[in-house]
């Protein structure tokens, strides 16, 4: 996808430095910074971290399994879910953008980039959905740009199907 300023994606490790990371939301750079590694480490998600030429930080996003039931599902998309009970979902759990980077797009093109992992990860385990909780209500109309839509009762609860979904959209 064009505009990308970083020029791979790669699995957290002890090799990656995070250390100058800061999207200017403390709760993220905490997680990043003290918490994501061990989380990883210990089978609770798998964090992908966006780097450049220079193997600087550009993003990351955390990705982990979920369900979901069904009539907490929204219209729009429960209309094409037959899954009936507990529904299967990728979460989209930790998602940050270096504040040097904001304004550039890279948020846009690197939940793009967390869609697609997750499409892929559903045709692997079988898996219907993407779930996000918005970290505020300014996120909402972000994350509905993006294809998600918000569940009735709780609006930053977002979920988005995974099967019609288009990278073109």
């Amino acid at each position: 996808m064009s505009g990308e300023l970083w020029t791979r994606i790669v699995k957290l490790d002890d090799m990656v430095d995070i250390s100058t990371f800061s999207c200017g939301e403390p709760e993220i750079d905490v997680w990043l910074h003290r918490d994501a590694l061990e989380r990883q480490e210990e089978g609770g998600c798998t964090v992908y971290v966006a780097v450049d030429g220079m193997q600087t930080v550009i993003g990351f996003f955390s990705l982990s399994m979920h369900y979901l039931q069904n009539r907490t599902i929204p219209e729009p998309v429960k209309t094409g879910v037959a899954l009936p009970g507990n529904i299967p979902c990728v979460l989209l759990g930790r998602f940050g953008i270096d504040s040097h980077f904001h304004g550039k797009h890279q948020g846009t093109l690197l939940i793009r980039e967390a869609i697609m992992t997750a499409k892929s990860i559903a045709d692997t385990v079988g898996c219907r959905l993407m779930y996000v909780q918005a970290m505020n209500d300014r996120l909402i109309a972000w994350y509905e740009g993006q294809g998600f839509a918000s569940m009735p009762k709780h609006p930053r609860n977002m979920v988005l199907d995974l099967k019609s979904f288009s990278a073109d959209d």
